[in-house]
């Protein structure tokens, strides 16, 4: 006899009911979602969330992001029941920097009540059939008095303890990956490089974050399938599902170079350096997947800011307004140029997907991973990203003119080089957002 499912007293069936893989993350600045909070629509490379999802194969679904800058924990509860309606089955709460900086509700107390608040949080998410994974404090550089670590100390202290005894709970600290050996009790510092500002992670300390947070992430996600390019045949004409041409770059020759790029570009493709300044050279290899094959990009740059890119335009007869898109690329940072080694004054590597409407129009852009800064260092290391915009719905046609294109970017933060691995890229039509 099946017992009838009652999501209040059944809580193994209410887990069951939201899936582990979509998540709601709740925050103050340091874990908001987008690198523009006004549109919402580029995934900014200082956060850690991004980051764990690009080194997961985009294994996470984020729901619109529940961060506020500036927030106390107890201004995050207003947003906990948006967070939980989001249907997410993971909450990622991120807070209580801001309780110790503002000495919230007095300088004794700030630790303790901010994680009173947490906590409530947790068990509010856990009711509703959440797991949950809560950030520890890492403190801000500013926190330079014994009195003010000591609120730190206090809020970790219990997080631990209180994970240590939770079902459903873990707790991620990040303080061992991001801060420098030389903190203290009287005194919070970031490793060199890691830090935008006193409180904030740099694209470079947001990998790194994001790097230790997966470790996590990847015990209490399971795996699922992906809607990547892993069928040859997918094409524009397959009922507009994949609408680039050649995404698995089994055609590797007959692409354009553009602006004294050199080398080989698959077809359908462009190569192009952005200053002349850059030297690029593309080529191909057998994919050792077994999917199709690479497109290879050597680049060897003089000064920050230089830029090189691989896209294609989307065919117009194959998108109309009102579809909705995202765009998607497998990409390998695999060392400096020509292989082997680390990448040298690399500023990031990101996916684009830019829709404009035509003469008189807008251009829409939408990002993941970008890094907002030209001369900040964000990748030192060998690293595979799978990088896709979030969901875009095409906007009409304003004049003559329109396009939409995809882009595998990554830009220097000064005179260095890099090679990139594109392992396959492509736009892919959704029914819903």
């Amino acid at each position: 006899m099946s017992i009838p499912y009652n999501p209040t007293t059944h809580r193994k069936d209410q887990e069951a009911a939201r899936k582990r893989h979509i998540v709601a993350a709740l925050s103050d600045s340091r874990s908001i979602l987008y690198q523009d909070t006004t549109t919402k629509r580029n995934l900014g490379g200082r956060f850690p969330l991004n980051w764990a999802n690009a080194l997961m194969g985009q294994r996470l679904v984020i729901r619109d992001d529940f961060g506020v800058s500036g927030d106390r924990t107890d201004q995050m509860l207003a947003r906990l029941d948006a967070a939980i309606a989001s249907g997410a089955g993971t909450l990622y709460i991120h807070g209580g920097v801001n309780n110790i900086a503002q000495n919230y509700p007095t300088a004794g107390t700030s630790g303790a009540t901010a994680f009173a608040n947490l906590r409530t949080m947790a068990e509010t998410g856990r009711a509703q059939g959440m797991q949950v994974v809560i950030e520890a404090e890492v403190g801000s550089a500013s926190f330079a008095t014994v009195a003010l670590v000591t609120q730190v100390n206090e809020l970790n202290a219990r997080l631990y303890e209180y994970a240590e005894n939770t079902p459903g709970v873990h707790l991620h600290d990040a303080r061992s990956v991001v801060l420098n050996a030389t903190s203290s009790d009287t005194a919070i510092a970031f490793k060199a490089g890691y830090a935008a500002d006193p409180t904030h992670v740099a694209y470079l300390g947001a990998g790194y974050h994001g790097e230790s947070l997966k470790t996590l992430l990847d015990r209490i996600i399971p795996p699922r399938a992906q809607l990547l390019g892993r069928n040859r045949i997918e094409l524009p004409s397959n009922g507009r599902r994949q609408l680039l041409v050649n995404h698995l770059f089994q055609t590797t020759t007959g692409g354009s170079l553009v602006n004294g790029a050199t080398g080989t570009v698959p077809a359908n493709y462009s190569g192009r350096r952005m200053s002349t300044n850059t030297t690029l050279a593309f080529s191909s290899q057998v994919d050792p997947d077994g999917i199709g094959n690479n497109a290879i990009m050597d680049a060897t740059f003089t000064a920050a800011g230089e830029e090189i890119r691989l896209y294609q335009d989307v065919n117009v007869a194959d998108w109309l307004p009102g579809d909705i898109v995202e765009a998607y690329a497998e990409v390998l940072v695999a060392g400096a140029t020509g292989g082997g080694g680390v990448p040298t004054n690399l500023a990031g590597a990101w996916a684009y997907l830019g829709h404009n409407t035509g003469s008189g129009g807008t251009t829409y852009d939408n990002f993941d991973l970008l890094n907002g800064s030209n001369t900040e260092l964000g990748i030192d290391r060998v690293i595979p990203l799978t990088l896709k915009t979030r969901p875009y719905i095409i906007k009409p046609t304003v004049g003559a003119g329109q396009f939409l294109t995809a882009q595998v970017r990554a830009m220097a933060s000064g005179a260095g080089n890099a090679r990139l691995i594109v392992k396959q890229m492509g736009v892919r039509r959704r029914d819903a957002v």
